[in-house]
């Protein structure tokens, strides 16, 4: 769920499997002391506990709350446009201490503004380290990736010259080679493996081509630019963020292989 930054900060110290994990202050500040130098956006996603309490009113009490999953992204000032479509700059942080292996996260990336989109192509620009239970965390893999060239506008300027035929056979081998794609590959970093579900390919598809209100839609055009393909994937994944956005930088790097990028 979204939520605001100051209630995220709130989140309270937590015990899972007989180890303890600071309060969530303790791991988002010392990301926000580094990105609040470069912007004062950010943008917050949470999961609770499975096990909330309510208010007589139906509302979950927050003053003794946990977040076990948690996504913050900075978005960067500094914009560019490919196609006259802007796109921001964005260094995000994810942790997750409800999982098998407890893990956090920091990435580098763009987003296109329009409809907050992901785009990444480098594995150069996530970094996961163990969360370790009432252990520090290092913070030097993000000020690496503060530091670090993003080559996402390259990839993005050489996706808008890229052409996609548009007839039947090149849509059908397409849609085939996308599907088999998604059933074979995934990515793998060393703490899970993450895929991308069929319907994503399947969702792309109709949103390109049988959606006639999608805003991907293309009608009776001999070729697009392989730029809308890749926004009509990164836009199915932006859609089932509430479902997973622990891995959401994963995914958006699958898209490389799954397109054949």
């Amino acid at each position: 769920m979204n939520i605001e930054l100051n209630t995220l900060l709130e989140g309270k110290a937590t015990r899972i499997g007989g180890k303890e994990y600071f309060p969530t202050a303790a791991y988002v500040e010392p990301f926000l002391d580094r990105l609040l130098k470069l912007t004062s956006e950010f943008r917050v996603q949470a999961q609770l506990p499975k096990q909330v309490t309510f208010d007589s009113n139906g509302n979950i009490v927050t003053d003794d709350i946990t977040y076990n999953r948690v996504l913050i992204e900075a978005i960067l000032p500094d914009e560019y446009k490919f196609s006259n479509d802007p796109h921001k700059g964005v260094i995000g942080m994810v942790f997750g201490i409800d999982v098998k292996k407890p893990v956090i996260k920091f990435f580098k990336g763009m987003e296109r503004q329009s409809c907050t989109n992901l785009c990444v192509f480098s594995p150069q620009l996530l970094s996961c380290q163990e969360l370790e239970a009432n252990t520090a965390v290092d913070y030097k893999p993000l000020d690496n990736i503060i530091r670090q060239t993003d080559d996402t506008a390259a990839w993005l300027n050489k996706l808008t010259e890229k052409s996609f035929e548009c007839d039947d056979y090149h849509i059908n081998e397409s849609l085939g080679k996308w599907v088999r794609n998604c059933l074979n590959y995934s990515y793998d970093n060393h703490f899970g493996k993450s895929k991308l579900a069929v319907s994503t390919a399947i969702d792309a598809y109709k949103a390109l081509f049988e959606k006639e209100d999608s805003e991907y839609y293309f009608e009776n055009k001999p070729e697009i630019p392989m730029y809308s393909v890749y926004n009509a994937f990164t836009n199915v994944i932006t859609n089932n963020i509430k479902k997973d956005f622990f891995n959401l930088f994963e995914k958006t790097l699958l898209l490389q292989d799954i397109l054949d990028l």
